[in-house]
């Protein structure tokens, strides 16, 4: 059965009836063949006698003159028809009707009901493409009647008073002498589908045609799949208990057909020239043969040995992050348009490690830490600046500045306050105000920011809350990527917004007054001391004596600011969520704060 969308249009060269004054029989026009994969196409060149041949004809009323007068009409106006006395006849029937309509899109659908004659409607099944959709019981008032009777049977009309179902097509409408069981029913749209295709030679099957003689064999004839099933519903099942309580989320699913997509003529929708199925590139290897092309084969051709591309993509972006640019520069792009290589026997080693370790990644960036390329020192000479300023040839070790997530939680790790749970919810830390509300819409669950306590301020930057359109302005400030678009390869910049954050900041001013307490309580009593810990801390080696000199002479400055300022020394320290050791007095704490976070603003510290 086949209903059509409301807003079905009838051709307009189809006649209004079967009289033979009437205009051009709709047969002369040849509407275009559509190709379908599993739909038959639906006719629209429907008559109103076709769609509803046992209706009588609507009685013609005799045309109006045009230049009667209004008077005139009023005068031969019929009086209203009576309605008709209520039919008080009680309903001898069983009625059942399913409990959601089927969706009007156009798409035919095996529709199927079985009646037990018990002569109760609980005895009615229905079947929509051979599963069994939910009933409810309208009329169950046949008792001790018969269903037979001396009517005509007839499809989408009840009666000549009832409306009948306009936009409805029947084919292949069946009667049997039994109830049929479930599994009859399930079999039932798709068996003589098969049988016909079965009785052609496998070799001029298309690719629909197997899918579906495929898809029947293994749900009806083949063995083993009932024991997979029963399988498969036991693992459902403890899947749902693993599951029970937590957070739902998207998940894809195989579509039961096969995927097609259509080459359209100048990207017009409505001129499809061929359709295809999913597959590679013709310059890229095929997929694995012999299986059907899904996600499995795609997953299979990816870190297949025939596919180079997925082993030498993924270890240049390691060699990137390690050494703040890839073998080959663009990693978003290993196209005509993209970087040569800069080492192509290098790449090709690496991709190939990559591959016979297992894909262990882990193993990958050990052995690029451990390389003489990375631990060589980072100084660099004016000649080699000059011949290889992006340092592509390896003459010294990586030098760049950081990425913002690496910022922040060196600032925490140094200061003591990283949080080091792993796993967990995402977290909302230290935000300036009216940041989403200036781009939230109303209604929406990200409206308002509605910052956390606690550990959730100082977890690694990886857990912290994303906003598509609404960046964080810490991390903005650092160049990390909108998230509404893809970021292979980050571009850095040094503007003083970098500085702005780092010394205002309530993240990094909070970092920085535990930095403080840390070397207060750690470091010894000398200024000497602290200063020598601090330089370990963030820099791993002892100041210079041109550092260590400035370091002690901003200290004196801030000792003797906030000695006078008790106030300004108090609101510094009040900074962030975090208490302040109230053991320490305050100017001292803020003036070893202000050393802290003059350190952590230090090119040496913000850059690997």
């Amino acid at each position: 059965m086949n209903q059509g969308p409301k807003d079905l249009v009838v051709h307009k060269d189809a006649p209004a009836s079967n009289d033979a004054k009437d205009k051009k029989s709709a047969k002369d026009t040849k509407e275009p063949k559509i190709k379908e994969a599993f739909d038959f196409p639906t006719p629209s060149d429907l008559t109103p006698k076709d769609l509803a041949p046992n209706k009588p004809k609507a009685k013609k009323e005799p045309p109006k003159e045009k230049d009667a007068k209004k008077d005139d009409k009023k005068k031969d106006a019929k009086p209203p028809v009576p309605k008709p006395p209520e039919d008080k006849t009680p309903l001898v029937a069983l009625k059942v009707s399913s409990a959601a309509p089927l969706p009007l899109d156009g798409h035919w659908r095996h529709i199927f009901f079985t009646y037990d004659g018990s002569g109760k409607a609980s005895g009615i099944k229905i079947y929509v493409n051979g599963a069994p959709i939910e009933t409810k019981i309208v009329a169950d008032t046949l008792t001790q009647a018969t269903i037979r009777t001396q009517a005509p049977m007839q499809l989408g009309w009840r009666s000549p008073d009832a409306n009948p179902s306009r936009e409805t097509r029947y084919q292949d409408i069946r009667l049997y002498g039994r109830a049929l069981t479930a599994d009859e029913t399930r079999r039932l749209p798709f068996e003589d589908y098969v049988a016909e295709v079965a009785a052609q030679p496998a070799d001029k099957w298309n690719a629909d045609e197997f899918h579906s003689v495929s898809q029947f064999y293994f749900n009806n004839i083949d063995p083993n799949v009932r024991a997979i099933e029963a399988q498969i519903r036991q693992l459902d099942a403890e899947l749902d208990k693993l599951s029970e309580g937590g957070d739902l989320t998207l998940v894809s699913w195989e579509k039961p057909s096969i995927a097609y997509a259509d080459i359209l003529t100048r990207g017009g929708y409505t001129a499809r020239t061929e359709r295809v199925e999913a597959n590679t590139p013709h310059y890229l290897p095929a997929l694995p043969s012999g299986e059907p092309h899904n996600r499995l084969a795609l997953a299979k051709w990816t870190v297949s040995v025939e596919n180079p591309l997925t082993a030498r993509v993924t270890v240049n972006r390691m060699w990137n992050e390690i050494f703040g640019a890839g073998l080959v520069e663009t990693t978003e792009d290993f196209g005509i348009m993209g970087q040569r290589p800069s080492h192509p026997e290098l790449l090709d080693w690496l991709a190939v490690e990559f591959r016979e370790s297992g894909w262990d990644m882990k193993h990958m960036y050990k052995l690029m830490v451990m390389s003489a390329a990375y631990r060589q020192g980072a100084k660099s000479t004016p000649e080699q600046l000059a011949r290889d300023p992006k340092n592509l040839l390896l003459a010294h070790g990586p030098r760049f500045r950081m990425d913002a997530e690496m910022l922040r939680d060196v600032a925490l790790q140094s200061s003591g306050l990283l949080v080091n749970k792993i796993g967990g919810p995402s977290v909302k830390p230290y935000q300036p105000q009216n940041i989403w509300e200036q781009i939230g819409i109303g209604g929406s669950d990200t409206l308002v920011y509605e910052q956390q306590k606690g550990d959730a301020l100082h977890r690694r930057s990886m857990y912290t809350y994303w906003k598509r359109m609404a960046m964080l302005p810490d991390m903005d400030a650092f160049d990390a990527p909108m998230r509404d678009v893809v970021c292979t390869r980050r571009q850095r910049t040094d503007t003083p917004l970098q500085a702005l954050v780092t010394m205002n900041d309530v993240q990094w001013v909070e970092a920085a007054r535990a930095l403080a307490e840390r070397v207060i309580k750690e470091g010894g009593k000398q200024p000497e001391q602290r200063i020598d810990l601090m330089s370990q801390i963030l820099l791993a080696h002892d100041p210079s004596a041109q550092m260590a000199a400035v370091l002690q002479d901003s200290l004196s400055k801030m000792e003797k600011h906030y000695a006078a300022d008790p106030k300004a020394a108090h609101a510094l320290v009040s900074e962030g969520e975090t208490k302040s050791d109230a053991s320490i007095p305050a100017p001292e704490l803020a003036a070893w704060t202000m050393v802290a976070s003059e350190m952590l603003n230090l090119d040496e510290t913000i850059t690997k």
